[in-house]
């Protein structure tokens, strides 16, 4: 089963975690039926610097001509505003991957490393978070002047229906008994539209509850109780926030990992961590959350199981080893490439069994 990936490795840490997710597939290749061939597409500030776009077309026709792309950190010191992070919504919107996925999910081993007290924290953390990812204030419509500024929250019909029906039916192949739609439909019109589409499509799946709750209080109720949660389905600007707000709680911002998708197209595959040039270069960064972007890429690109044997991986080599992040006294502290290794040695001893 051949399968074209486009890797960007992007600016800073991106360097460095891409190829420990590469290293993942690589194993996946020669354990299963899968055969991977991978291409390159640069972008990013350094691309910028050198060419004047952060997405040059070379970059975008490899990418739409994969099977899907895994995608590094954006961004360096000194850039003009925003003239880097443009190739992320330049590939969201040109290939409408209209569904971020962002899981959040608290391991056993890094139980300790949420800064929630045990009762806050109940069974555990394991959300998803279904994020609409083309349209809201960051289709970025609108204008800049020296005295005013103004960006418009544009929803549509069409891309409330298309999230939202997906959001239930991600619940429906989790088992999920609840989707949480999270807005602001007491102030916004386009809430109000969210709101009554959400329901509207809800009434559709008699054996998911649904509910709706304000983002300002979802955001301190994530804190109180985020075990209550499974499937939580909300705009764009909403789902950028809160789903960074939980990334925290699972013990590193390194942890989290996300997808760009349009179903059954080619979509993007991405940790949502930065560039964070501070750290860049000293082989220190947490490759964890690029690997469970391939995770998520098997899963929902590929439709395999053998996302299953990646997070198993995952779990197992925290108990051995941490990167720095999240580094434990009693453990070894391991480097980017460390981290990488340990995991890719997990899982190759799973695949060959």
């Amino acid at each position: 089963m051949k399968k074209i990936i486009a890797f960007t490795e992007g600016d800073g840490v991106g360097k460095e975690v891409i190829p420990e997710g590469i290293k993942i597939l690589k194993i996946i290749d020669e354990y299963t039926d899968f055969e991977f061939e991978f291409k390159e597409a640069p972008a990013g500030g350094a691309v910028w610097k050198k060419h004047g776009e952060s997405l040059p077309e070379k970059s975008f026709e490899t990418i739409k001509n994969s099977d899907a792309l895994l995608f590094g950190a954006i961004g360096i010191p000194g850039l003009p505003q925003g003239v880097a992070e443009i190739a992320i919504l330049n590939i969201r919107q040109g290939l409408d991957l209209y569904v971020n996925l962002r899981p959040i999910k608290l391991y056993e081993p890094l139980r300790d490393r949420c800064p929630l007290r045990d009762e806050f924290i109940g069974d555990g953390i394991d959300i998803y978070f279904v994020r609409e990812n083309t349209e809201g204030l960051y289709k970025n419509i609108g204008y800049l002047k020296e005295n005013e500024a103004q960006n418009i929250m544009h929803y549509t019909r069409e891309g409330c229906e298309r999230i939202i029906k997906f959001a239930f039916e991600f619940a429906k192949r989790k088992g999920h008994k609840k989707v949480t739609s999270v807005d602001k439909a007491n102030i916004l019109k386009p809430s109000q539209l969210w709101r009554k589409i959400f329901h509207d499509i809800g009434s559709k799946y008699p054996n998911i509850k649904i509910e709706d709750i304000y983002i300002d209080a979802f955001c301190q109720w994530l804190i109180r109780t985020p075990y209550a949660y499974q499937t939580v389905v909300t705009g764009n600007m909403f789902g950028d926030i809160i789903s960074d707000e939980a990334a925290f709680l699972i013990g590193s911002l390194g942890m989290a990992s996300s997808g760009n998708i349009h179903p059954n197209k080619v979509s993007m595959y991405e940790p949502i961590h930065g560039s964070a040039p501070d750290i860049a270069g000293k082989n220190i960064a947490n490759p964890i959350g690029t690997i469970l972007s391939v995770k998520l890429m098997m899963e929902e690109s590929f439709q395999s199981k053998i996302g299953n044997e990646i997070e198993n991986a995952v779990e197992e080599g925290l108990k051995e080893g941490r990167t720095i992040d999240i580094e434990n006294p009693n453990l070894k502290t391991l480097s980017t490439k460390e981290m990488g290794d340990l995991i890719s040695e997990k899982l190759r001893n799973k695949l060959k069994k």
